[in-house]
């Protein structure tokens, strides 16, 4: 069955205008990037705190912006998700040194008074994924007299503090390495404690938290990063392979066109880029590539079939001859994403709005950037030919 029928629409003479609208809508996009410092990363990549609540009315959102911040997080965020009565905290990441130091001292000087016990110095031990390390603190204390290492181990132990690591530093100084004590569950106590305080006549609900370090969230970040170009170099060799060059040149323009528009509408509009909006990107990537290769395979055909026919007038005679395909492709897969975006719940919201996106974006790509940049490197080698001649 044909959704159309025999088409012969010239998609080349329209080539400069598309690039033109796909120029503006790309600078948008990376526009709002400057004006924003870069997209709006989520704890996934960042790291923090993030904390789901409801409660059994809606309450002013101003009064529970007030209330975070009463609590002791001035930087946390608050927004409306899903229903007007559920609301998502975030925080930044909580340093747990200095916790971990004061618990620390608190054992020492009961286990062992007076010997005149300080901190010199705390920091976070960041966790090491390659080394199956989850992170913890660097505590360095002091003391008058230091009792002897296994002693001191055993000492603390009981006294309720766990420890990875013991090691003198010197006559007067050693080195403990704690694991994390779990202040990220404080601090979602502290903010349900005030809530309650504020909201007395309301119920309230935890429905979910999540916790993400910096470091994890880095490493996410450069893994991110890392997949989108070992995809980009592979599509790019097996093009090439299958192809052209030139072919492979027109297919990471494309996908290059469509996941800046992509990011550069969710910057637009605000939305946070998460793992799940990552894999949405990758999707996209896979998607208006297989619809590209589609077109390209039809020209491959036509070159062998139409020989005295201009290159201009191949590459419209095939992208026409899949146009039916092309469509019916991606309107049955927007059917499927319409009702994950408007059915799917909060949860797979912005997933659904990128895929949704994504695969107009790459089907306009497919057909009015990937193709016509053939186009384009024909003309510029047929002009050189001229020139020499």
């Amino acid at each position: 069955m044909k959704f159309f029928g025999e088409t012969h629409i010239n998609f080349s003479a329209f080539r400069n205008k598309a690039f033109i609208l796909s120029a503006v809508v790309i600078v948008a996009g990376l526009v709002s990037l400057a004006i924003n410092g870069g997209p709006n990363l989520s704890i996934d990549f960042e790291g923090g705190t993030l904390v789901q609540v409801r409660f059994d009315e809606p309450v002013p959102i101003g009064d529970l912006r007030d209330t975070v911040e009463q609590a002791g997080y001035a930087d946390g965020e608050i927004q409306e998700f899903g229903a007007a009565n559920e609301y998502l905290i975030t925080i930044e990441k909580i340093s747990e040194g200095g916790l971990a130091s004061e618990k620390l001292l608190d054992v020492l000087n009961a286990t062992w008074p007076g010997s005149g016990w300080a901190v010199v110095s705390s920091r976070d031990m960041e966790p090491d994924l390659s080394e199956n390390f989850e992170g913890g603190n660097l505590v360095i204390v002091s003391a008058d007299s230091i009792p002897p290492i296994e002693t001191l181990r055993s000492g603390v132990k009981k006294g309720g503090v766990g420890i990875i690591e013991l090691t003198r530093e010197s006559e007067s100084t050693v080195a403990f390495s704690l694991p994390y004590m779990g202040i990220e569950a404080k601090a979602v106590g502290k903010l349900l404690d005030a809530m309650r305080e504020r909201f007395p006549d309301r119920e309230i609900d935890v429905r979910r938290t999540e916790t993400v370090g910096p470091k994890i969230g880095e490493e996410l970040k450069n893994r991110t990063w890392a997949a989108i170009v070992i995809s980009l170099f592979g599509i790019l060799v097996y093009i090439s392979w299958r192809f052209e060059f030139k072919f492979a040149i027109g297919a990471i323009v494309a996908l290059v066109h469509d996941v800046l528009i992509t990011v550069g509408i969710f910057s637009i509009m605000g939305k946070e880029i998460s793992l799940v909006i990552v894999a949405a990107l990758l999707t996209i990537v896979g998607y208006s590539l297989n619809d590209t290769i589609v077109v390209y395979d039809r020209i491959r055909e036509n070159f062998s079939l139409r020989r005295r026919e201009s290159y201009e007038k191949m590459i419209d005679i095939s992208i026409n001859q899949s146009l039916g395909r092309t469509v019916i492709t991606s309107l049955t897969t927007l059917i499927v994403i319409f009702f994950l975006f408007f059915y799917g719940g909060e949860v797979i919201h912005d997933f659904a709005f990128a895929l949704m996106v994504g695969i107009i974006v790459g089907t306009y790509s497919s057909i009015f950037v990937a193709s016509p940049v053939l186009v384009e490197w024909q003309n510029r080698i047929a002009g050189r030919s001229k020139k020499k001649a």
